[in-house]
């Protein structure tokens, strides 16, 4: 799912969940994928959520004394499953509760420790990195392909033209030994001249907004 909150006091997370609307739902893994690679790529706030229902997140756990003081672990076999083995609904809202890292407390639903010191630790970043929110761009408040290619002419978004034009998934642009390596590669090219063409500008900010609107179609809620 993508989230809004109302509730701005804890920044890029809720201290309340009954400020929380959910804008669009992504039921299968490619649309998941397909929110993730663009919220790297265009730098957007989808604002997302995984939620967890796996059989694995229908048992409780097995945590050492340390972790399951800040853990959200319920006894899940006091849930048993329908007569056709599909999980009741309390089993499942409880695991949505696990996925989202919230701990029922006095008949609320609030963070956890753990969500909330990161999510305050977040809250004190001035810039989170996105250039708009999910939200903004389905209401229209923000063109976002305009906004993109203002910042593409701008060179801050060399980096992601470049991984576009090469073909290299946002996960080997950015995350451990493959956003090493892209990083060596991006500077090497960078170094050597390259420079972001007007053409792969408005190619990259075109090709960005228009898999969003397709992918805002399909899970809008």
């Amino acid at each position: 799912i993508s989230e809004l909150s109302s509730d701005k006091t804890i920044g890029i997370m809720p201290k309340n969940y009954d400020k929380l609307t959910i804008t669009n739902y992504y039921n299968t893994q490619e649309q998941y994928n397909e929110a993730e690679q663009l919220g790297m790529f265009g730098h957007i706030n989808i604002g997302l959520q995984p939620l967890n229902f796996t059989p694995q997140s229908m048992q409780t756990k097995n945590l050492d004394k340390d972790t399951a003081i800040d853990t959200f672990n319920p006894d899940m076999s006091v849930y048993p499953k329908n007569e056709d083995g599909s999980y009741s609904k309390e089993a499942l809202f409880m695991s949505f509760l696990k996925s989202t890292g919230v701990s029922p407390r006095e008949g609320s639903a609030t963070l956890n420790p753990i969500a909330k010191s990161y999510a305050e630790a977040m809250a004190k970043e001035s810039f989170d990195g996105s250039l708009a929110s999910l939200d903004d761009i389905m209401t229209g408040k923000v063109d976002f392909a305009s906004l993109l290619k203002g910042y593409a002419q701008d060179g801050w978004l060399d980096a992601d033209i470049y991984a576009m034009e090469k073909g290299v998934a946002w996960q080997n642009a950015s995350i451990g030994y493959g956003g090493a390596w892209f990083d060596n590669q991006f500077n090497q090219a960078k170094a050597n001249g390259w420079k972001a063409s007007n053409e792969s500008i408005n190619s990259f900010a075109d090709s960005i907004a228009d898999r969003l609107n397709n992918l805002i179609g399909q899970t809008r809620v």
